[in-house]
């Protein structure tokens, strides 16, 4: 085990206490929906979307699910998922859609030139969107209806996820891999997403990342394992590498001490001590990948490829608690 750094010790001082290990269990009624993002609205309601137009909704906190068809007149695998509310969804790739019935019906939210994907979105509130497409930055105070370019592509800059720990302060990161090697991207935000700086990161293509507040953070490369920050993503430093050098899809926190990792293994991993080391909590046995993992709700959900959906054992009856030691 890695001794804990001044950063880790940084990042551990709004930790809770540590859990007892939780069993993960397979969701039902998820069909062979290849999930790309899941994403709950509160405790019971659960949207997740993903390749084939596929998606599938859950009102009883990622237990059961029922299949959809997502914006299935556009025909195209999408990126990104966001429950808003039961009823609220939306859903991304080339353009950004949303649906009012629960995913019965969709619209297209404006129209963004073509020519990229959107990766990610942050909704500030409904009108006010921050978009990750390729290289792009893209704000919108309309709720979709135009985008503005808040940050332009740039060579060897590509973005897969956007986070904002809180209103003012956003990050975007991603990386490239090329003949020449990788290159890892982190931008940030003072102001919302209006203006973007360019954060050197010399360490690889950021797969993963997630923030605990303005100033501390936890990235996951491809080639050279976990980082952590202290400083507003200004420095960088290593910790335990990632187990069995898994590339690692979704990368989230419940507090300074305790992190997921999902993988294209179809391993997910957890760490209670700030990233100082890792233990494997679920590997599906048929190896399909896990791309995205949700822990807003009570119990976390995690989802990925060929139906492949597990939530976590934590509810009990008729409340919501953890797991007895």
């Amino acid at each position: 085990m890695l001794a804990l750094t001044p950063i880790l010790l940084a990042l551990t001082l709004a930790g809770g206490q540590p859990a007892a290990s939780d069993a993960w269990l397979p969701a039902t009624g998820t069909d062979s929906c290849s999930v790309t993002d899941v994403d709950l609205a509160d405790a019971t309601h659960a949207f997740a979307a993903g390749a084939f137009n596929c998606g599938l909704v859950s009102s009883d906190g990622g237990r059961s699910w029922t299949a959809i068809e997502v914006v299935p007149q556009e025909g195209q695998s999408l990126l990104w998922a966001h429950a808003a509310s039961a009823d609220t969804l939306y859903a991304a790739r080339r353009q950004m859609y949303r649906s009012d019935d629960g995913g019965a019906n969709w619209v297209q939210l404006g129209e963004i030139e073509a020519g990229g994907n959107l990766f990610d979105v942050h909704l500030h509130d409904a009108q006010h969107f921050v978009a990750a497409r390729g290289g792009q930055i893209l704000t919108s105070a309309d709720g979709g209806g135009t985008w503005e370019i808040a940050f332009p592509a740039e060579f060897n800059i590509n973005f897969d996820e956007l986070h904002f720990p809180d209103p003012q302060t956003g990050y975007a990161t991603g990386g490239v891999v090329r003949d020449t090697g990788e290159a890892g991207t982190v931008l940030r935000s003072t102001d919302g997403g209006a203006t973007w700086s360019l954060l050197a990161f010399a360490h690889g293509k950021i797969t993963a990342a997630d923030f605990l507040d303005a100033e501390h953070g936890m990235v996951a490369t491809q080639s050279q394992g976990f980082f952590v920050t202290a400083d507003g993503a200004q420095s960088w430093q290593p910790v335990a590498d990632v187990p069995g050098g898994a590339y690692v899809n979704d990368l989230a926190h419940r507090d300074a001490r305790h992190w997921y990792a999902t993988s294209s293994s179809g391993c997910l991993f957890e760490t209670r001590d700030a990233a100082a080391s890792w233990q494997t909590a679920f590997c599906d046995d048929q190896q399909r990948a896990l791309a995205s993992i949700d822990l807003s709700g009570p119990a976390a959900i995690a989802a990925g490829n060929d139906g492949l959906v597990i939530r976590e054992n934590r509810v009990f009856g008729d409340g919501f608690d953890p797991p007895a030691p």
